[in-house]
């Protein structure tokens, strides 16, 4: 359901913007002041963006604890889980931002299967384009189904499908039913690491 209006405001012009990355840069990496969480007890440090991959060396060297920065670093486990002929697929609110080095910075591979979402009709124009300030969840849901629908055509050696976007996470469970593969995103990536700070106690 799209937000109700908000009136009297000037419309914002439609701008392309690359994911994530204007908002770090290497060189903030390091700086006391950019790590007062570690400072304050934080036992391991995740980041908000997929193409944060990059960074993941960096800050992990910077700040002395467990980091994880993308939900790609799951497609090496993924792939591991797969039966043989059978590959992990990457499925990105970009395709032509997600370069060979953010790939390598994850371990992934770079002939790994890989599909966007420029053609839909709302995820990428809101979240990329910038041409609004809020998202019809529908029509998203429905971006996302095509695009997966589209690696799996494209690639049908796909066993399993890891969700590059942080803003995808909502549907996974959609995009699992349709096409009854294993979905994966930085949920899941989350809920591990957490599993390894907070094992489950058994027993009294």
């Amino acid at each position: 359901r799209r937000d109700r209006p908000q009136i009297g405001r000037e419309p914002r012009l439609a701008r392309p913007r690359p994911p994530c990355l204007p908002l770090y840069h290497p060189p903030h990496i390091g700086r006391p002041e950019s790590f007062d969480t570690v400072r304050l007890g934080a036992e391991a440090i995740t980041t908000n963006c997929g193409f944060l991959s990059l960074f993941q060396q960096e800050i992990a060297a910077a700040v002395g604890v467990p980091v994880a920065t993308s939900s790609l670093l799951q497609v090496p486990w993924v792939q591991a889980t797969l039966p043989p002929g059978k590959r992990v697929g990457v499925l990105t609110v970009s395709k032509g931002s997600l370069t060979p080095a953010h790939l390598e910075a994850a371990a992934v591979p770079l002939d790994t299967p890989i599909m966007g979402t420029e053609g839909g009709r709302e995820f990428f124009r809101v979240l990329i384009r910038a041409e609004a300030e809020d998202m019809d969840v529908a029509l998203a849901e429905q971006d996302i189904l095509e695009a997966g629908r589209a690696l799996v055509a494209a690639y049908p050696e796909v066993g399993a499908i890891v969700l590059e976007c942080t803003n995808m996470p909502p549907y996974a469970a959609v995009l699992q039913a349709a096409l009854g593969l294993p979905v994966f995103d930085i949920y899941s990536l989350i809920t591990w690491f957490h599993a390894g700070l907070r094992p489950r106690r058994f027993g009294a």
